[in-house]
C-alpha cells in the first residue's frame, strides 16, 4: 500500500491516526440510525432491522 507524500516506514503510524476515528464515527452513525429507527417506529424495531441487515450481509 502506498500513500502519496509519505514514506513506507511511516505508513502504519499515519493510518493508526485515522482508522480508530473512522471506526468510532461509523459506530456512532450506526447507533444513531438504530435509535432513530426505534424512535420513528420503523417496520419492526431499529435494532431488529440492524440485526436483519447484518445477518443478510
Amino acid at each position: 500500500m502506498v500513500m502519496p507524500g509519505h514514506r513506507d516506514s511511516n505508513l502504519q503510524k499515519e493510518l493508526n491516526q485515522y482508522i480508530p476515528t473512522a471506526a468510532a464515527f461509523g459506530g456512532v452513525c450506526i447507533g444513531a440510525l438504530t435509535d432513530l429507527a426505534d424512535f420513528m417506529g420503523a417496520i419492526g424495531s431499529g435494532t431488529g432491522i440492524l440485526l436483519d441487515v447484518t445477518i443478510i450481509y
